[in-house]
């Protein structure tokens, strides 16, 4: 078991997703999903979303599919129906409708998760009111 340390991490800096195609995972991230690129190099492309930076780093293959306790990226959207419904008019296959995913006093959590073509899963969330839950 690991002994304490004085060491505290803090903000979460950067995520990595390796890719097959750098070219179209940055059109993927950047024209669909709207992201801002920061850094634009052959094999890597850094993406501004606030907090932190989505970086994509090229490699030769990656999983078709993913695995069991692969990471997440959770990103927050002002309304996760909207969302779903553009990101869906433009041809993104999502894995499941958007459903509640947590519940505070006056609103819900609401999620939907989708695969980018690496197998990495991303969800989009929002709180809703609940009386606009659909």
């Amino acid at each position: 078991m690991p002994t304490s340390t004085k060491v505290k991490l803090s903000t979460l800096s950067y995520v990595i997703l390796y890719v097959k195609n750098i070219e179209s995972a940055k059109k993927f991230y950047s024209e669909t999903l709207g992201m801002k690129i920061k850094v634009d190099a052959p094999d890597w492309v850094e993406l501004d979303t606030g907090a932190a930076t989505v970086a994509l780093h090229a490699i030769e293959s990656s999983p078709s599919k993913p695995e069991k306790g692969n990471p997440e990226l959770v990103f927050a959207v002002d309304n996760v129906y909207d969302a779903y419904d553009e990101l869906k008019k433009a041809g993104v296959k999502f894995n499941h409708e958007p459903h509640q995913v947590c519940e505070q006093d006056d609103s819900v959590g609401v999620s939907v998760s989708l695969l980018d073509e690496d197998g990495n899963t991303i969800s989009i969330y929002s709180d809703v009111a609940k009386d606009k839950v659909r």
